[in-house]
């Protein structure tokens, strides 16, 4: 009986400790698409697919699901910037408001949809005048005909974006 007692308090210690922080995917680093238009902007953009979550209490008379918020971490680990809601104010809109990066390695801490919806790490790399799209929704598909080694797969199978 203490052995079993033993057993479920070290499980359910390990559970709560693995709850504080965003899961950290060792992941390839996701870049612009290959065949995305590039333009003269010395800066790059990122757009980031979240999970979404149910908004009630914004003044209308439905409710409607809005994108989660996440950050953006440099090289270093310092905070670059928190983006909030990256569809504020534009709820019907079906694509996050781009930010503009100066180019460089980053990290994106944000909430991914599928499964049970975890925080998730995912390195990105930001090139000049393109635009880097992460998918954490689980709905974006590569064109049928995309070889699989230029798109980063997530752990639990769906596409997260181009591999740089």
């Amino acid at each position: 009986m203490k052995t079993l007692c033993f057993l479920l308090l070290a499980a359910l210690g390990a559970a709560l400790c693995g709850c504080g922080s965003p899961a950290s995917l060792t992941l390839t680093p996701l870049g612009p698409s290959p065949s995305a238009a590039r333009t003269a902007d010395p800066d790059g953009a990122l757009e980031v697919f979240t999970a979404k979550r149910q908004q009630n209490n914004v003044g209308y008379e439905f409710s409607y699901n809005q994108r989660t918020g996440y950050e953006i971490y440099d090289a270093r680990g310092a905070r670059v910037k928190t983006v909030l809601n990256n569809n504020e104010k534009e709820f019907r809109a079906n694509a996050p408001i781009p930010v503009r990066l100066p180019p460089g390695q980053y990290t994106v801490k944000a909430l991914a949809a599928v499964g049970l919806g975890e925080w998730v790490s995912v390195p990105v790399i930001i090139k000049p005048g393109q635009t880097t799209e992460i998918h954490l929704n689980g709905q974006w598909r590569p064109p049928a005909d995309t070889p699989a080694s230029e798109v980063v797969q997530s752990p639990a199978g769906f596409p997260l974006g181009w591999r740089d």
